[in-house]
């Protein structure tokens, strides 16, 4: 995640959020007495929405850049925003056992570790509490092409890119194996999808979108970043 283009990343959150709190309220049901947590808010689009549905929403991301603006975009009196990190989240005592619900949304391939935030997740639950999750599986769609492999591919870049590692962790198993992991935390009832990513982008609106998505620009001298977006995109933009 590129958290120095919250600004752009911002518009592009708050257009899709509806979205998934469609898949919110079809996986679970949402009550005003809920006690929910935001694993991984982001600018915190979600988290408005949600706020709206439950009684009180604690919210989190590693992101200092990202809850400054979550906290623009709603000030909404039962949020409770903060910087941490999901991969302690099992440290934290007083999340134990103290949600009714639990979401987080695109957030856990970020995390290198992600099975210690969902153990995190799990032990933040109260007995019978629900989650609802969605991450990436590897797959060579456009957005993990430009996440991962146009950091190393090009040779105009190469000497930028030299030891940098993208922090992208898609799952890499199948989703039985998923389901599998989930089961050896403790989770009960579970039911996984699948689904084949959509990005329904204009080119011009992709080049605003997908360099949210790129870490490796920190890497790339600021009046050459357009040029190699574009150089980017070019190649795979179907």
């Amino acid at each position: 995640m590129n958290f120095s283009r919250v600004k752009t990343f911002s518009p592009m959150s708050v257009a899709h959020a509806s979205k998934f709190m469609e898949g919110v309220s079809q996986a679970m049901q949402l009550n005003r007495t809920d006690v929910l947590l935001d694993v991984g808010c982001g600018v915190g689009a979600l988290t408005a929405l949600l706020s709206k549905r439950v009684a009180r929403v604690t919210a989190f991301d590693i992101s200092p850049e990202m809850i400054k603006e979550a906290k623009q975009i709603s000030k909404a009196k039962n949020i409770t925003y903060s910087v941490s990190d999901a991969t302690k989240l099992s440290t934290y005592q007083e999340y134990r056992n103290s949600f009714d619900k639990v979401v987080a949304n695109f957030a856990l391939h970020w995390m290198k570790d992600y099975k210690t935030a969902l153990e995190g997740i799990y032990q933040s639950l109260k007995p019978g509490g629900q989650c609802f999750m969605n991450m990436s599986q590897q797959n060579p769609n456009v957005l993990d092409i430009v996440i991962v492999l146009n950091s190393y591919t090009s040779p105009k870049w190469e000497a930028f890119m030299k030891g940098y590692e993208p922090a992208y962790y898609p799952f890499k198993g199948s989703i039985d194996d998923y389901k599998q992991m989930l089961t050896s935390i403790g989770f009960k009832d579970i039911e996984c999808t699948q689904e084949i990513a959509r990005y329904p982008f204009t080119y011009e609106e992709a080049k605003d979108y997908y360099p949210n998505f790129m870490g490796q620009l920190g890497r790339i001298p600021e009046d050459r970043r357009d040029e190699y977006v574009e150089e980017v995109l070019v190649g795979y933009w179907p």
